[in-house]
C-alpha cells in the first residue's frame, strides 16, 4: 500500500488560506446582520410597548405576542345622570354611564347595579368605578334611586320589594328605548342584592351578588333585628299601624329614622331569595366581607354560599378575600389606603367576571 503524501505545495496553502480568510468574512458578515436583525426587532418590541402596536408579523412569535393594554385599546366612559320614568309615574333619578363611541346602532350588554337598605346610586362609592370599566369594554351601565332613598321624591314608604323589581324593569326599558342593548347582568349589594336575587331569571345572563340580606322570609329584616322574636313583634306592629319607624337608619330627606310600610315587610316574609338563586343556571358571583355579621347572621352567608353551590355550576365565589372589611367594603380600620385595596379588589373582579359573561369573546 503507497503511504499517504502529507505534504503540500506553496500554491495549495495559499488558496487554502485565502479560502479560510473568505469564510471569516462571511462568517463576520452573517453575523453583523444578525446582530442587526436583532437590533431592529428590539427597536420594534420596544417601540409596541410604548405606542401599543404590534409590529408587523411579530404576533404569532414567540415570547412577543404584543397586543394593546387595556388602558391603550379601551373606550371613553361617559356618564349622565338624568330621570326616568317609573310605572308609578313618577321619576326614578338614575346615572347611565356608556361608552363615548356607542349609538343607537351600537348593541351593548347592560348591567343594572342596585344599592341597599337607605343607600343610593352611590353604591358607597362602588359602581361609578365599576361603570367606568365596565363601558371601556364596551358595556352599558344604568344605576337608579330606589324609592325613598338618595335623590328620590318618593317617601320612604314607598320602598318595597315589588317597587324595587319595578324600578329595575323600567331602567331596562329605558335603556332599551334608548340604545341597542344586547345581553343583561345585574350587581346587587346588601339589599340590592336580595333585589337581584328575585329578578334572577333566564333573561338576566350574570348577577354579582354582594353581601346579599338574603335571610329566608322575615329573616331577611335582620339587619334591621337580629331576633326572631323582635322581627315577629316588628311585623305585628307595621300590620296595625301600616307601617313602622326604626331610628338609627337614615336618608337625606329622614336623617334621624325611616319609616317602613307594612306591605314592605309582608313582602319581606313570602320572599325566598335562595330558590331563585338554586334555579338559575346563568353567570354567578357571590361576595361577602368580614364584618357582615354585624348586620347578617352566619346563617344567611353559609345558606346563601350553599344556595349557590347546589345550582351545580360553577360560579366565582369572593367568600373569604375580604376578612378585613366591613358590610359596605370599606376597612374596618379605617385606613383609607386599605379601603382603596378592598375597593379595587371588588371592583375590579367584579368587573372581570361581567366582562368575562357579557362579552365572552373579549374576555382574556
Amino acid at each position: 500500500m503507497a503511504s499517504r503524501n502529507n505534504n503540500t505545495s506553496p500554491k495549495k496553502k495559499s488558496a487554502r488560506a485565502k479560502t479560510g480568510t473568505s469564510i471569516s468574512r462571511r462568517l463576520y458578515a452573517v453575523t453583523v446582520c444578525i446582530l442587526c436583525v436583532a437590533a431592529l426587532v428590539l427597536c420594534l418590541v420596544a417601540a409596541g410597548a410604548m405606542t401599543g402596536i404590534t409590529p408587523p408579523g411579530l404576533g404569532s412569535l414567540p415570547g412577543f405576542g404584543l397586543s394593546q393594554t387595556p388602558e391603550q385599546a379601551s373606550l371613553t366612559p361617559v356618564t349622565t345622570t338624568l330621570t326616568i320614568p317609573s310605572v308609578r309615574e313618577t321619576n326614578i333619578h338614575a346615572t347611565v354611564t356608556v361608552p363615548e363611541e356607542a349609538d343607537s346602532d351600537t348593541e351593548m350588554p347592560l348591567v343594572v347595579m342596585c344599592h341597599g337598605f337607605t343607600g343610593n346610586r352611590d353604591g358607597d362609592g362602588h359602581f361609578q368605578p365599576l361603570a367606568d370599566t365596565l363601558a371601556k369594554s364596551g358595556i352599558a351601565s344604568i344605576r337608579v334611586d330606589f324609592a325613598g332613598n338618595g335623590e328620590s321624591e318618593e317617601p320612604f314608604t314607598a320602598y318595597t320589594l315589588t317597587s324595587i323589581y319595578d324600578d329595575i324593569e323600567s331602567a331596562i326599558s329605558y335603556m332599551r328605548d334608548s340604545y341597542t342593548i344586547g345581553k343583561i347582568g345585574l350587581v346587587g349589594h346588601s339589599m340590592g342584592g336580595r333585589a337581584v336575587s328575585l329578578h334572577l331569571s333566564d333573561a338576566i345572563t350574570a348577577a354579582a351578588l354582594w353581601s346579599p340580606a338574603n335571610g329566608n322570609g322575615l329573616d331577611g329584616l335582620e339587619f334591621i333585628d337580629h331576633s326572631p322574636e323582635g322581627r315577629e313583634q316588628l311585623r305585628a306592629d307595621a300590620a296595625e299601624t301600616g307601617e313602622y319607624t326604626i331610628s338609627g337608619w337614615s336618608t337625606p330627606s329622614s336623617p334621624d329614622s325611616v319609616t317602613i310600610s307594612s306591605e314592605f315587610v309582608e313582602e319581606m316574609d313570602t320572599s325566598h331569595p335562595l330558590n331563585y338563586i338554586r334555579d338559575y343556571s346563568g353567570a354567578l358571583l357571590v361576595a361577602f366581607a368580614g364584618g357582615d355579621p354585624d348586620l347578617l347572621s352566619q346563617t344567611t352567608i353559609d345558606d346563601t354560599m350553599q344556595a349557590a353551590k347546589d345550582r351545580g355550576t360553577d360560579f366565582v365565589s369572593l367568600y373569604g378575600q375580604f376578612d378585613d372589611a366591613t358590610h359596605n367594603y370599606t376597612a374596618q380600620s379605617g385606613d383609607e389606603a386599605e379601603t382603596a385595596e378592598i375597593s379595587a379588589s371588588l371592583e375590579g373582579q367584579t368587573a372581570d367576571f361581567l366582562i368575562a359573561a357579557l362579552l365572552p369573546d373579549q374576555a382574556d
